[in-house]
């Protein structure tokens, strides 16, 4: 299977995964609040790495699915809030209206909230998952919980409003502590070594920091606005050293994958 039908794939089982997990309640408003980014054409990147990780250490592929759409709801969530007034006050996203200008603020931290507590109620739902024991569910249950809060993306996001750290640093928690997780998370869901673990910490904060470079090179903002041309040579850097440290994994029949999306991101720019 190559990338993009990959990715295709992993798409389209989220989006039934959240249709299966979130069904529709009351007040009807808070769940369409909760759908509106959810299933608003989200690229479904982190969920894609969750299964990428369980396929190179022999996950159960429908658990992977499980744990990234936990994941996309934390991801959407961070977005709901990053969107609000009092963060970066943008009034549109993916071509429509931001959260809180279709529902009004109130109702979009209430969506927020109720997108991150989900999160770990499917998390925890054991009937949830086909394979992972509640041992494994906790490990990665702490592990998400930490890059999305105070060790990761919640950090970041202090870091970059109150301009605390140079742009690696913010990138490291804001953006590719969530990856990281993503990655490491789906890895667990399988057998792994603690070198295993440590290697695919290090590939998953490299990657995490060339999707937010590129991003910006795209955006013409973060990095591309403080290097300008040289931002590109960043990005390459960063693919570079994320390639070497794939290969490290000595598992290329089951790495193709992760290679592909980074050549993928790369792509994007050059």
């Amino acid at each position: 299977m190559n990338l993009e039908s990959f990715l295709q794939t992993v798409a389209q089982k989220v989006d039934k995964k959240i249709d299966a997990v979130l069904k529709p309640f009351e007040p009807k408003i808070l769940y369409e609040a909760m759908l509106y980014y959810l299933k608003g054409g989200g690229k479904r990147i982190r969920p894609a790495l969750v299964a990428m990780g369980a396929y190179i250490f022999g996950g159960h592929p429908e658990d992977s699915i499980t744990v990234g759409t936990a994941i996309e709801f934390i991801h959407n969530y961070s977005l709901i809030h990053d969107d609000l007034p009092a963060m970066d006050n943008d009034d549109f996203r993916r071509g429509k209206p931001s959260c809180h200008k279709q529902f009004g603020e109130d109702i979009a931290i209430l969506a927020g909230d109720a997108l991150l507590t989900y999160a770990f109620q499917i998390l925890s739902d054991r009937s949830l998952f086909k394979q992972t024991n509640a041992e494994k569910l906790l490990d990665i249950s702490n592990l998400i919980a930490r890059k999305a809060g105070i060790e990761g993306m919640v950090k970041g996001q202090v870091m970059d409003i109150r301009k605390i750290g140079d742009l690696e640093d913010i990138a490291r928690y804001k953006t590719a502590a969530l990856i990281e997780a993503s990655l490491v998370s789906g890895a667990l869901l399988g057998t792994t070594s603690e070198s295993d673990l440590q290697l695919l910490s290090q590939i998953g904060e490299k990657l995490g920091i060339l999707f937010q470079i590129v991003d910006d090179i795209l955006d013409k903002d973060g990095f591309y606005k403080e290097f300008e041309d040289e931002a590109l040579e960043i990005a390459k850097t960063f693919a570079s050293i994320t390639i070497q440290l794939i290969r490290e994994l000595k598992r290329p029949e089951r790495t193709q994958l992760l290679e592909e999306f980074v050549y993928y991101l790369l792509k994007r720019v050059s």
